[in-house]
């Protein structure tokens, strides 16, 4: 389908959902975990609340989670979902990049604010999207602008590079590789357009001489659109909000809702990229036709699958294994292929990314129903 198209398709979803919400006297925002949702959310919560119509979010991880949350809500709401698709819903946003149609929707409904718009590529971002391309009215609106360099949340690049879960070198999850890396760059502390070029151009070296790092997850780290805000990147914006919409839900709803949580949002992005790199850096992968798979422990398996996929997976989709847990990054059907594997309601996600929960079901037995769905 042509840009074009999915442009129209959330400029139609965008209108349909902000008459919706428009008399509603009462809105509740059910959304699934992830960054592109919860950037959703908040935007409509906000556009309520600029309204002075009253709101609820609440945060599912999986199909049965958010039918939960609808069956609890009052009876006078009017429910939204937004990347789940519960029945009883009176509106639902797609499971694939929900925020062009949430921005468009807010747009309708009260007058966005350069923060908003902010939010709105940060969520594009998450969703694996191209800001200007899928949102381009929220690019306009937003104080932001590509420049050389690497994608990270904050102005410390020892802190920013180490921690960043949109790449996977030898610096990651480690601030002393992060800082030798840098030192040995020789970096100013004032850098200019050459000094992050030089910079970037390191960081994709360095990625890139893993077994096989992914082109298109390169593009998203480096060359990032700089804010000047809170965060340093939208990017950067964007890993922090899903790496903790997985992890600390409330967290991260609060940081897209605007309200100051930055420094708890970022010790929490830190916890989730140690982790992760960690698992990702031991993990010794199991290879079949189509599919890498990787136990890793106690990390996150939702970032963990994400980074598989794009450093260390020569195939095109990774399954990251947990406890009782289980999340398949692919290039596309990834909800469908878990939905295949374990029951309807243990699932959420989207085409690229989905998450399952797996308490009765053995790890080898998702494996083997996901290599015949390849």
């Amino acid at each position: 389908m042509s840009t074009t198209d999915d442009r129209s398709m959330a400029a139609a979803a965008g209108e349909d959902l902000a008459a919706t919400l428009r008399d509603a006297s009462f809105a509740h925002v059910v959304a699934h975990a992830d960054g592109d949702a919860l950037a959703s959310a908040a935007l409509l919560a906000r556009a309520c609340s600029a309204r002075g119509t009253p709101y609820q979010v609440s945060t599912a991880t999986s199909a049965g989670g958010a039918a939960r949350r609808v069956d609890a809500s009052d009876a006078d709401a009017t429910v939204v979902a937004v990347g789940v698709d519960p029945a009883g819903a009176a509106a639902t946003l797609a499971s694939d990049l929900a925020t062009p149609a949430a921005f468009d929707a807010a747009t309708g409904l009260a007058d966005v604010t350069e923060e908003m718009a902010t939010l709105a590529l940060a969520g594009v971002a998450a969703g694996g999207g191209v800001p200007e391309r899928d949102a381009p009215a929220a690019a306009d609106r937003a104080p932001a602008a590509r420049r050389p360099g690497i994608a990270v949340p904050t102005a410390d690049l020892v802190d920013g590079l180490a921690h960043s879960t949109l790449v996977h070198g030898p610096f990651s999850g480690d601030a002393d590789a992060a800082g030798a890396t840098l030192a040995e760059l020789n970096l100013p502390a004032e850098l200019d357009a050459d000094d992050r070029r030089r910079l970037a151009s390191v960081v994709a070296l360095d990625a890139s001489a893993g077994e096989a790092a992914s082109a298109e997850a390169m593009e998203r780290a480096l060359r990032p659109l700089a804010t000047g805000a809170q965060f340093a990147t939208v990017g950067g914006f964007a890993d922090v909000l899903d790496a903790v919409a997985r992890t600390d839900p409330g967290t991260a709803l609060a940081l897209a809702l605007g309200h100051d949580v930055r420094t708890a949002a970022l010790d929490a992005w830190r916890e989730v990229a140690t982790a992760v790199h960690e698992a990702v850096r031991t993990a010794e992968p199991a290879r079949h036709s189509g599919l890498v798979v990787a136990d890793v422990g106690d990390a996150p398996v939702w970032t963990a699958a994400r980074l598989l996929r794009d450093a260390r997976s020569p195939e095109s989709a990774a399954l990251a294994v947990g406890a009782d847990e289980v999340a398949l990054a692919a290039a596309e059907g990834a909800a469908d292929r878990l939905r295949a594997a374990v029951s309807d309601d243990a699932v959420g996600g989207r085409e690229t990314l989905a998450y399952a929960r797996t308490p009765d079901t053995d790890a080898s037995t998702v494996v083997e129903a996901l290599r015949g769905s390849t």
